[in-house]
């Protein structure tokens, strides 16, 4: 089946992928134990604010496998007792 990411010239990071709406108390590693189920990461990153330190309520992660990304945006995840919200991204 093919991929439901559109591709962006040169640059891209297929299979990155924003996630959105995280718990305040989420952690690198609470996202690293619950998306490596899927397959192996190659980045993570959970936004903060500059200034005061505190967590912005998303991140990115990005997949060895770009076509495990389809997978995980195919169900519906909750983390931390959290509906999240995610979207493909391609830099």
């Amino acid at each position: 089946m093919g991929s439901k990411r559109p591709s962006f010239g040169d640059g891209a990071s297929p299979g990155k992928i924003l996630i959105g709406r995280l718990a305040k108390d989420t952690t690198i590693g609470t996202l690293v134990n619950y998306f490596t189920k899927y397959g192996d990461l190659t980045d993570l990153v959970i936004l903060k604010d500059r200034q005061t330190g505190r967590m912005r309520g998303f991140g990115f992660i990005t997949y060895a496998d770009p076509s495990v990304a389809d997978t995980v945006i195919a169900e519906t995840h909750v983390i931390n007792g959290k509906q999240v919200s995610y979207f493909f991204f391609v830099f």
